[in-house]
């Protein structure tokens, strides 16, 4: 086990939605025109919620749900940055940072490559924006009576996406220049710190295990809370995981892409079976413990047939058990914070 993650791959129904907006488009016939973000493949519209957008429900769910401290935020003429200090605070530690405060001020640049990493959360169906024509009339001044016209999009649809967290550098730190810390920091008592070696290239501060499995557990745990997204007021919608596969593997990739697939007359969504069995006949070697696969029911348009081939717990050799989404997150939090390694 050299480099254990947990990874997975989540689908999310949004119904009558606008997550994340690109803002005006001024080619409209409405001066105040909002649009929602989106990719085009030829004829083809795909709405999509950015990684930085799920992100950051993904983090105030952790400060409101979990008891983390949101690290500090420094802002300049040019550019902003956290307090860049992952021992005391959980989010720099998981989400990454680039500190890259002025020489005089501090003691130069420091960047954290994220731990987590995760993709877009793109819709699976094709062409589903719609524009919404909508108007204020209320209370207007008897002498400027005209209603003022706007317009907004709007979608219907499952949005998917995945994540991998590395479970070895959750709480690990090097020290140096352009690195996570100063080599000058002063650790804490609890932190250790292992000196440069063959096998490492510069000194690393390390937490305490159960620090470290603590901190995975309550990201991973998270998932199932996910809340946030634009126009909420009037477009309300809940962003947790409907179906979600996942699990842990020894490797640093993200296995389970494009999991999800529209069926043949573009309403409904499937479990892309055919294309998860080869995934698992793959990595089955580098499966670490369980397959997690939770759902709720009536949202897959194949759901039978995955249940069918999911019954006996086992897939291409790989253990799977069946749950709804909260059951499987929640297993896969634990499954997880027990694989984070003692020495790294």
């Amino acid at each position: 086990m050299s480099y254990p993650v947990v990874t997975a791959a989540l689908l999310i129904e949004a119904s009558g939605a606008a997550l994340n907006n690109a803002g005006q488009d001024e080619g409209r016939h409405v001066d105040n025109a909002i649009v929602v973000k989106q990719i085009r493949i030829g004829r083809n519209r795909y709405p999509y919620v950015s990684g930085q957008a799920w992100r950051r429900w993904w983090r105030e769910v952790l400060y409101e749900d979990f008891g983390w401290k949101p690290s500090p935020v420094t802002r300049e003429a040019k550019s902003a940055y956290t307090e860049g200090n992952p021992i005391v605070y959980e989010d720099d530690d998981l989400f990454g940072y680039m500190a890259a405060r002025k020489a005089k001020e501090g003691t130069g640049t420091f960047r954290r490559v994220s731990p987590l990493k995760n993709s877009l959360l793109i819709s699976v169906l094709p062409n589903v924006i719609t524009s919404d024509f909508e108007s204020f009339s209320r209370g207007l001044p008897v002498d400027q009576p005209e209603p003022v016209p706007f317009e907004h999009e709007h979608y219907t649809t499952f949005l998917q996406g995945t994540f991998t967290l590395s479970l070895r550098d959750v709480g690990r730190f090097e020290l140096g220049p352009m690195r996570d810390l100063s080599k000058g920091i002063e650790l804490p008592s609890e932190v250790s710190l292992l000196e440069a070696s063959d096998a490492r290239d510069a000194d690393v501060a390390v937490l305490p295990v159960q620090t470290r499995r603590r901190r995975v557990q309550q990201l991973v745990s998270a998932l199932a809370r996910l809340r946030g997204g634009a126009n909420l007021t009037r477009n309300s919608t809940d962003v947790a995981p409907v179906v979600v596969v996942i699990g842990c593997i020894d490797g640093g990739n993200a296995p389970f892409q494009n999991l999800f697939a529209p069926n043949s007359t573009f309403d409904a969504v499937l479990l892309n079976l055919p294309r998860l069995q080869s995934v698992l006949r793959d990595y089955r070697d580098r499966v670490l413990g369980c397959i997690f696969v939770g759902y709720r029911p009536g949202i897959l348009a194949n759901e039978a047939e995955v249940l069918a081939a999911l019954s006996n717990g086992v897939l291409e050799g790989v253990s799977v058990e069946v749950g709804d989404p909260l059951q499987a997150i929640q297993k896969a939090a634990e499954q997880a914070a027990g694989l984070v390694p003692e020495v790294v």
